[in-house]
């Protein structure tokens, strides 16, 4: 139990346990769910007429449970004469304390509850004591936002609701889109939110356009009130390609689009502002302003709490975004004697920023480099480490689908060459070198190495705790790479996760850091090959899984030791979108959905399908011909025994009496062979961007429209 001002970032239930906030009365109370606001109280209270009301300002985030909104009631919010609260979320948000302020309203509170975003919500001002009307007005004043709208809505409070006469100027409108950083050409967009400008809250935005700028990538920031807005987004179209910006860095939260009520998305368009992205035409990533503290994040295995994941991450997810790094976090910037609370402000951390600028500017080199001059790296996953499971996928004929890839390069002007004719052939150019495989080490020739001073200068390059947390022996001599080099491509086969050397150890282990040949191979592919992009292909490769958090990632995480800040494409089963995630979160991958194999019905056949058919025959014979029900009867019970399908279904043939066989066999008998019947099975594998054809295509369609009409029902 902890009795404090205020914890930058909010509570987290795991860590925290109960949090009561300390603070004295006060007349005047502001509780809101944005830092942001905290900075521009501080700043506006100097500008207040002499004598003005005291004012306190506590973040929402601080009240999150019952007992402490209990405890903050009774010593602040029964002694106030006016609270305004600014919630965001509507009031399944904070229900709890929202049932407080209303029974204090009844002994003389007055309660004024208006929404924090740009959006008026009646009916969340209709949880407050004053009139529609003040609270529509205290609502513009916030939402205009900045320190003097700021000002004269607090005298208009105190107006309303002290009877105090300050005669407030109305709010003033300010922009709510706005370039920041004016410049004539930048390769780089950035978007933030205008409530950080209105803050003075722009040093995390500030610290990003300087780490871009000294990796030589010009950027223009511009500020929104929210990515919904439709004249918002045409400026942002308008500034954007006027600038020439060919990667969208977006710091804002949530997502344009929405999700459906009953399973999968609706489709995007203009409808839900999703367009925006599609008119771009430009890859956008996730840059995440965190709403916890840099401990915290250090501390935690998951990386982020459950409130940043689902602000941050997954809903921005919904929009296709592309997620990176958690850059920055909340800090106290300084102490407010006079609001009786620390004021909050964002801190970026220098590793998080190098990181994400760099994946900008690899982003951006890799658009201006000519095709042909284009260096990327395919690589095959390989579990278990032998010959007979090189380049397996799940759904995926994945040798024949990486040539189908490299054909589409070829055409599209990228240098592949020698052009392998099929899968089979590229099957045999991988085997006839080095592999993964034990049989293989030391009998086939080695393509290309990495020299064993080399991974040692790399390795001695990494942060303290991996080079003495590592269980693994550095190697003395050069490590081999499998893989070919067609021209400016490479196909790499992904190297053993480190089980091989220990069949004691778990495949699926999220401690079980990788071996330095797997070290090494990533980094030849990225400095030694020098690749600009890199593909995994199909379902699934082994790097999203290595140790580290599991979003938000710092420089001890072995996805991005390995992988680095190299663009990265992952094709993926689109029905798997769980795992197809871990990459997203992880390993910043673009995530190329493909089909699933072809499926059809698995049908019936041999013994199952003569019971079908003596089933058929027994119904017929109730009202045709009776005389034959038990003769048909026996063959059913009998068949069934010699397959042991009453084992199957638990049902003890001999206690049933004849007279109830259709009850206790035969309806659950029918139940089962439809089941297997209409079971859904592959038939065959996919190949990457095509799309099957005849009875395939027939038989995927009718599978496809089934399972939606099964969801529809769920």
């Amino acid at each position: 139990m902890h009795r404090l001002a205020a914890i930058p970032g909010g509570w987290t239930p795991d860590a925290d346990g109960v949090i009561f906030v300390e603070q004295r009365a006060a007349p005047i109370v502001v509780l809101t769910a944005a830092d942001t606001d905290g900075q521009t109280l501080a700043s506006c209270l100097p500008r207040l007429p002499e004598g003005f009301p005291a004012i306190r300002m506590t973040n929402l985030l601080q009240l999150q449970q019952q007992l402490a909104i209990d405890a903050y009631s009774e010593d602040v919010l029964s002694k106030a004469q006016v609270v305004v609260v600014r919630l965001l979320g509507g009031v399944a948000y904070w229900p709890y304390g929202l049932e407080v302020l209303q029974e204090l309203s009844t002994s003389g509170l007055q309660v004024i509850v208006v929404s924090g975003d740009g959006f008026m919500d009646p009916g969340l001002m209709g949880r407050g004591s004053v009139d529609l009307a003040v609270a529509t007005q205290v609502w513009r004043y916030f939402t205009e936002g900045g320190v003097d709208n700021w000002c004269q809505g607090l005298q208009y409070i105190a107006q309303q609701t002290l009877g105090l006469d300050y005669g407030p100027l109305p709010p003033k409108p300010l922009p709510n889109v706005g370039v920041y950083n004016p410049i004539a050409r930048a390769d780089v967009g950035i978007l933030f939110y205008r409530s950080h400008l209105l803050a003075g809250n722009t040093s995390a935005i500030d610290a990003l356009i300087e780490s871009l700028g000294d990796r030589g990538v010009a950027a223009q920031a511009i500020y929104v009130s929210s990515l919904k807005d439709g004249e918002v987004q045409a400026e942002i179209q308008k500034s954007f390609e006027a600038a020439g910006v060919s990667v969208v860095l977006n710091t804002t939260s949530f997502a344009i689009g929405q999700p459906l009520k009953i399973g999968g998305f609706e489709p995007a368009g203009e409808a839900d502002g999703i367009d925006l992205w599609t008119k771009l035409d430009k890859p956008v990533f996730q840059v995440i302003l965190s709403g916890g503290t840099e401990a915290a994040w250090r501390s935690l295995s998951l990386g982020l709490s459950p409130r940043d994941m689902a602000m941050n991450v997954a809903l921005p997810e919904v929009d296709g975004r592309i997620i990176t790094r958690a850059v920055s976090f909340k800090a106290v910037l300084s102490r407010s004697e006079a609001l009786d609370t620390e004021v909050v402000g964002y801190k970026a951390v220098p590793s998080r920023m190098g990181f994400v600028a760099d994946l900008a500017a690899n982003w951006v080199s890799l658009g201006k480099t000519s095709r042909g001059d284009r260096k990327v790296a395919l690589i095959l996953a390989n579990y278990p480490n032998r010959d007979g499971r090189l380049a397996n996928g799940v759904g995926l004929d994945t040798p024949q689908s990486c040539v189908v890839v490299l054909q589409a390069m070829l055409q599209a002007g990228y240098d592949v060459n020698p052009m392998p004719a099929d899968g089979e052939m590229l099957m045999k150019w991988l085997t006839e070198s080095v592999t993964n495989d034990a049989e293989s080490q030391g009998m086939r020739p080695v393509r290309q190495v990495l020299e064993a001073e080399d991974y040692g200068e790399y390795w001695r390059s990494l942060p303290d705790i991996i080079q003495t947390t590592s269980r693994w022996e550095l190697p003395t001599e050069a490590i081999p790479i499998p893989g070919i080099q067609l021209g400016n491509v490479f196909i790499g086969i992904q190297p053993a996760r480190g089980y091989d050397k220990d069949p004691s150890l778990n495949y699926h282990a999220p401690d079980l850091e990788p071996p330095h040949e797997y070290l090494a191979f990533y980094h030849w592919v990225r400095s030694k090959f020098n690749t600009q992009a890199i593909v995994h292909l199909g379902k699934h490769g082994n790097l999203e899984w290595l140790p580290g958090k599991s979003v938000a990632l710092d420089e001890t995480c072995y996805p991005e030791i390995a992988i680095g800040p190299i663009p990265h494409f992952y094709p993926f089963i689109v029905n798997d979108p769980g795992e197809g995630s871990q990459a997203k979160r992880r390993a910043h991958a673009v995530i190329l959905d493909h089909l699933t194999p072809p499926m059809t019905r698995a049908e019936l056949y041999g013994d199952l399908q003569g019971l079908e058919a003596l089933m058929d025959e027994y119904y017929e014979a109730i009202t045709l011909d009776p005389v034959r029900v038990e003769t048909i009867r026996n063959k059913i019970t009998a068949l069934m025994q010699s397959e042991n399908i009453d084992r199957d279904l638990g049902i003890d043939l001999k206690n049933i009496p004849t007279n109830q066989f259709e009850n206790h066999i035969g309806n659950r008998l029918d139940q089962m062979l439809c089941e297997f019947k209409e079971a859904q099975i592959r038939d065959g594998l996919h190949i990457f961007g095509q799309c099957p054809s005849g009875e395939q295509l027939r038989d995927l369609v009718v599978a496809i429209a089934v399972s939606l009409r099964l969801d529809a029902w769920v």
